[in-house]
């Protein structure tokens, strides 16, 4: 039996997107199935087209932008060009009879060396902002589909189904929306894996972009689903002890929550 290499190639680590659209993808049918007829469900088909957008737009930012490159490159070698102007100036600078006219064309050759170098500068990083914005707009999206999911799960309050027959709407129907504690509890736990996989789609545009002002604005993402997710796990605590004591009260009460 060999022995074990010391130095293993380094394997970079990456989310595979087709496996976090595939879970989005079972996600939304355990929805169909355990909530049928519900807005999350329209939620959850949005989070879907979501993570579908996102492999798309980081395969257009992988690769490069052709024609201003080529631009780049042109003005490189308009630049290399004048150089060579100014090298054969100066060797034969002892052989002309107009020291003053050479001396101004050399310092005018120089001057426009200097302005296509601040050209080309600036055209570089000029990709690099054009992904940018296009990464920020996307990130922006999905922050607000964060809050959208959020804004579904505020009604679900499990609290207020101790009170729920003193909590009516205007046709008599009871405010909690007619769940059953296990529907609430299944309701506010797809919220949960929605928010999560939101914040896995959200890195799916810093695994090949290297830019600070991008991974800054994932992190906020991840930090705004995961605060929303710890409101709900709070929500799903509640609601455990509410059902624990409900059936302690009366064995035949409503049952409890089950995961999955």
């Amino acid at each position: 039996m060999s022995a074990p290499d010391p130095n293993p190639p380094h394997v970079p680590v990456t989310l595979r997107s087709e496996r976090i659209v595939m879970t989005i993808d079972l996600l939304v049918e355990r929805i169909q199935w355990r909530l049928p007829g519900r807005g999350l469900l329209e939620v959850g088909r949005q989070l879907r087209e979501a993570a579908a957008t996102a492999i798309l737009e980081t395969q257009r930012l992988r690769k490069p932008n052709i024609p201003l490159r080529v631009g780049i490159a042109l003005l490189l070698v308009s630049m290399f060009g004048v150089l060579i102007k100014i090298a054969v100036a100066y060797l034969h600078f002892k052989e002309d009879a107009d020291a003053f006219s050479m001396l101004e064309g050399i310092d005018a050759a120089i001057s426009t060396v200097v302005y296509l170098g601040v050209l080309v500068l600036f055209l570089v990083t000029v990709e690099g902002r054009l992904k940018r914005r296009r990464a920020l707009r996307a990130l922006q999206e999905l922050r607000v589909l964060a809050h959208v999911i959020d804004m579904h799960q505020l009604s679900k309050d499990p609290e207020r189904l101790v009170h729920q027959e003193l909590i009516t709407l205007h046709d008599g129907k009871p405010a909690i929306d007619q769940l059953t504690p296990y529907q609430i509890g299944r309701y506010l736990d797809f919220c949960s894996e929605m928010l999560s996989l939101l914040g896995k789609v959200s890195v799916l545009y810093v695994q090949d972009i290297q830019d600070e002002v991008v991974l800054r604005a994932v992190d906020e993402i991840e930090s705004l689903t995961t605060g929303l997710s710890r409101k709900i796990w709070q929500k799903i605590m509640i609601l455990d002890q509410i059902v624990a004591s409900s059936q302690r009260e009366s064995p035949g009460g409503p049952t409890g929550i089950v995961t999955g």
